[in-house]
């Protein structure tokens, strides 16, 4: 049985972190988190951290080469490979789909990669987006919400569960700059799954308008009901 390499697409807010974690603490699944690879780098200040570390210092983004040259290196570092590994906001753009899928076919033939797309209404995305609060501290960087019904409520009043730092509002969580992150983010995530599906590549659709229990629920169901773990 191959190992598994799970591609989760959905907007900011439509749940794929929170699934994340479930998958990771019930399954033993690794996460791959290129932002947290990119901190990573900067703080070891390797050779890629230092070209990351200019290149935002400007406020530019950092090139799809140098994304991918981490996510590469990171792969290949694993000395024990997991039966599962989710990718966190990778691919980004169409040409890291196409670079991941170019190394995936050279140098990962035993692993299996899995799309995972989350659907989720408009308005429920811009309730939680706008109810969402954060770890302040960038090593943890867990989220909650304010929706008083949710069950990513913090235990305590803006103080984190996890590593008990002060929780904020992201800067950009506002009406305007939402619109604006969701339609680069759906631009991009069509041109990626064109890709991938036209690659032959299956996807598996979940729908977020429901309770974690209920999404998990749908994610044994729908994508793992022929893997066993």
């Amino acid at each position: 049985m191959k190992n598994k390499i799970f591609l989760f697409f959905g907007p900011p807010g439509s749940g794929k972190g929170t699934l994340s974690e479930i998958c990771i603490e019930q399954f033993g699944w690794l996460l791959l988190s290129t932002g947290n690879l990119c901190r990573q780098h900067i703080a070891q200040q390797t050779e890629i951290g230092k070209q990351i570390q200019q290149i935002t210092a400007q406020g530019n983004l950092v090139p799809d080469e140098i994304i991918a040259q981490m996510v590469i290196e990171w792969i290949a570092n694993q000395t024990i490979k997991p039966t599962g590994i989710i990718f966190d906001g990778y691919p980004r753009t169409l040409q890291q789909a196409e670079m991941l899928y170019r190394f995936w076919k050279e140098k990962l033939s035993d692993f299996e990669i899995i799309l995972v797309k989350i659907n989720i209404d408009a308005q429920l995305l811009t309730d939680r987006i706008l109810n969402r609060i954060v770890c302040s501290n960038k090593n943890c960087g867990r989220v909650y919400s304010l929706v008083p019904s949710s069950s990513s409520k913090p235990e305590n009043d803006m103080i984190c569960d996890v590593c008990k730092s002060a929780l904020i509002r992201r800067s950009d969580d506002t009406h305007e700059s939402l619109k604006l992150r969701l339609k680069i983010y759906y631009q991009h995530e069509q041109e990626i799954l064109n890709f991938l599906i036209g690659k032959g590549l299956k996807i598996y659709e979940i729908e977020g308008n429901q309770s974690v229990q209920n999404v998990l629920q749908d994610f044994k169901t729908i994508v793992l009901q022929n893997y066993v773990y």
